[in-house]
């Protein structure tokens, strides 16, 4: 089966190697490479990490990330009020190490195509699509088309193009520090300070030996969020956090904040089906996860390795796609509801009582 994969993310990555093991051809496009290059760091449970493996994705030395073993809550003053241990094998790990990782084990005859925008889908009158047309004005044709675009999705849109998706109440300021002697002091733990008004946080997550990923989560409704230029995430940041303890004035003194990143996520309801004819969706751009669920990234893997293994049982491509949609849109329903349930305990009141840990 000739396979067309648009978005060369880690879900699209990913996608293109589960489906090369069954033996599939496939082509991926990018539109940038810039967005193959950027991001900062995120969290991995272990059932994804054992997912990447067993398709010869090793996260080991170089790419090995941190592990992760408590879950350290603090006032923003540095107060420890409670540790809960984090699930084993969980790991963090910097977006680039992952990325390289995945690249590593694609297949020499999966071709990545960069400045490969998809632009729109061609359909035809009996709703079935029959090819994808890039933004330079290529056509590409394919026995299956794959939507790895991002939360943006155009491939998404073409699906249901009047499905809400409204922006997430909490976005991050996301960054990344070298800093061996903060790495540290985090240890193999993931440290969040809260304010006791809740609704504003910054939180520590250590991704390599000598690097660590910040963000600060902000209610945008108390706290509206800057434009997305350095000297505004800067003065931002600064403003909201001074005055906050330690490690946190060294992080953002020692911060480029040119590669900082402001990161709007959607608050979404899922969308009725993951496919339609011979387009399906992975990642993202089938089921936007709210960050507080640390579940994004190993969705997508599961995603990749759910639609792999559903069409090489099936003979019929529309079957599996079938139950692959159902499948997939079942395990990540409880991540849209218990993000939701995450994002409201954040809002609330910091009381020491029902204190979560940020993981679904």
């Amino acid at each position: 089966m000739d396979v067309a994969i648009f978005g060369a993310g880690i879900a699209g990555l990913m996608t293109a190697i589960t489906m090369r093991a069954q033996g599939h051809h496939c082509r991926i496009y990018e539109r940038h490479r810039k967005s193959h290059e950027a991001g900062m760091g995120f969290i991995l449970v272990h059932a994804a990490i054992e997912c990447l493996e067993n398709y010869g994705v090793h996260l080991t030395g170089a790419f090995g990330g941190a592990c992760l073993h408590k879950y350290n809550c603090r006032d923003h003053k540095g107060k420890l009020l409670e540790q809960k241990d984090i699930p084993p094998g969980t790991r963090a790990i910097r977006r680039r190490d992952l990325m390289a990782a995945l690249v590593h084990s694609l297949s020499s005859d999966s071709p990545l195509t960069f400045d490969a925008e998809l632009e729109r889908l061609e359909i035809d009158s009996c709703g079935s699509i029959t090819a994808a047309r890039l933004s330079s004005g290529v056509r590409i044709q394919a026995d299956l088309y794959v939507g790895a675009d991002g939360i943006c999705s155009r491939a998404r849109r073409a699906l249901f193009p009047d499905w809400p998706a409204p922006k997430d109440r909490v976005p991050e300021v996301v960054g990344l520090v070298r800093c061996r002697e903060t790495v540290q002091w985090a240890g193999h733990n993931f440290n969040k300070f809260h304010h006791p008004d809740g609704g504003l946080a910054f939180g520590v997550l250590p991704v390599d030996d000598d690097h660590l990923v910040w963000f600060v989560q902000a209610d945008a409704l108390r706290f509206p969020p800057p434009e997305e230029n350095a000297g505004a995430c800067e003065a931002f940041v600064k403003k909201l956090l001074r005055n906050w303890a330690d490690p946190i004035p060294h992080l953002l003194s020692t911060t480029d904040f040119s590669r900082v990143h402001l990161w709007h996520a959607l608050d979404m309801d899922l969308i009725p089906s993951f496919h339609k004819g011979k387009l399906v969706l992975v990642g993202d751009a089938a089921h936007p996860l709210l960050p507080f669920t640390s579940q994004g990234v190993s969705s997508a893997v599961a995603d990749a390795v759910a639609l792999a293994h559903l069409t090489g049982v099936s003979r019929n491509l529309g079957t599996a796609l079938a139950h692959y949609s159902l499948q997939r849109r079942e395990q990540c329903a409880p991540y849209v509801s218990r993000g939701r349930e995450l994002m409201q305990n954040f809002l609330a009141p910091l009381d020491g009582k029902g204190i979560v840990l940020p993981i679904a």
